[in-house]
């Protein structure tokens, strides 16, 4: 997987393109967030878990390669969007959500997926040379 500044540049990049398409910065923070969603919770839970404030120190435990497997996987992310979208349209049918704020969530989250999709694919084309390049 590519370091910390590939994600980041590729993140600013995604959020500049989407700003700059749709004009809402919802949706390109959206996307930015999606883009660095993986690693924050991989590296965050595990960082936090071995009592670590050090993402450098983190080591490669049980904890840290159960993370890796989940947010790694194209199938994982999907399927939670699909629970997301259920509860929405569960929400929407009982009237805690109106029409117009459901179909702005579901445009925020199909735009984190885009993100997700983006880093991943990342993950797949880059080998890591270190933790920030």
């Amino acid at each position: 997987m590519p370091g910390a500044l590939v994600h980041l540049a590729v993140a600013a990049a995604c959020l500049l393109i989407v700003h700059f398409i749709h004009y809402k910065w919802e949706y390109s923070l959206s996307v930015f967030v999606g883009n660095l969603l993986p690693d924050t919770i991989k590296f965050g839970f595990s960082a936090i878990k071995q009592g670590t404030i050090n993402l450098f120190h983190v080591k490669q435990d049980a904890t840290y390669s159960l993370l890796n497997q989940i947010t790694s996987s194209y199938a994982n992310w999907f399927t939670f969007g699909f629970f997301i979208f259920g509860l929405t349209m569960l929400l929407y049918h009982f009237h805690y959500i109106k029409k117009k704020k459901m179909d702005e969530y579901n445009e925020l989250y199909v735009f984190l997926l885009i993100g997700i999709v983006v880093h991943l694919i990342l993950d797949v084309l880059f080998i890591e040379n270190g933790p920030w390049i």
